[in-house]
């Protein structure tokens, strides 16, 4: 596989203006962050197995780099909002997008603009056991049928332990906060808004990138070469593994 490798020595690192150079550096870590979740995302989906148990912790791995990311995406709005818009580097650098690079950016402004599903993610359930999502898991406690069993799966390792129970009812409680009558779409709608709002970010903040990169660094691009990598649809990311980490 190829890829276009840019040097960049710490002189031509410091001859970029201090507020762009922090944000160049923010920004391609949430570029990476983002890159990485969306794969784990992918892997994590198992449409295959025919086994229960298999299938919820694939469902329940998935779920979980799905909140991850939607938290991500809302810090990336406050990276947006601190480093863009605050430091007033906008003004030069929406007049420099391409076309794809502004409408993402006008897609992210108006999806942020007013309350949202991956901010209330962020809140409650990406990064802090709050007492908000606590209160909303108590909720599907009290709502579950009397006649309800819960379960969790317990390995000779800590790695292969699934605590199912706690997963059922973090997941339900992200759904219902989406969607109280249609579990199913709610889910829908989760992975959807993750995907197209990682979209927008790639986009725009890919395009801001190339503009530091033309107009700090040379803009001079190195071809590479790295082992051909295994195709995307062929690469599972499993909940059960043999063997324990060491």
């Amino acid at each position: 596989m190829k890829l276009w490798k840019v040097e960049i020595p710490k002189s031509s690192l410091l001859l970029i203006p201090e507020t762009e150079r922090i944000f160049f550096v923010q920004t391609a870590s949430l570029l990476n962050d983002l890159a990485v979740l969306q794969k784990c995302l992918f892997f994590s989906a198992d449409t295959e197995t025919t086994n229960d148990i298999v299938r919820e912790s694939q469902n329940s791995q998935a779920l979980f780099f799905a909140r991850i990311q939607s938290g991500k995406l809302s810090e990336g709005w406050q990276l947006l909002q601190n480093q863009f818009f605050g430091s007033k580097i906008s003004k030069e650098y929406e007049k420099k997008l391409t076309d794809l690079g502004r409408w993402s950016l006008q897609k992210l402004k108006s999806y942020f603009a007013g309350d949202n599903l991956l901010s209330l993610i962020r809140n409650e359930f990406a990064f802090h056991y709050s007492r908000e999502s606590s209160e909303r898991i108590a909720e599907v406690i009290r709502a579950a049928p009397d006649s309800e069993v819960f379960h969790i799966f317990l390995s000779e390792g800590h790695g292969n332990c699934f605590y199912s129970i706690s997963q059922t009812l973090v997941n339900f409680a992200i759904l219902r906060s989406i969607d109280s009558t249609d579990h199913q779409k709610a889910m829908d709608q989760l992975l959807r808004e993750v995907m197209t709002v990682t979209g927008w970010f790639l986009d725009f903040l890919g395009g801001c990138l190339l503009i530091m990169v033309k107009e700090y660094l040379g803009g001079q691009f190195l071809e590479v070469e790295i082992p051909e990598p295994p195709e995307l649809d062929k690469v599972r990311l499993p909940y059960f593994v043999r063997g324990e980490p060491k």
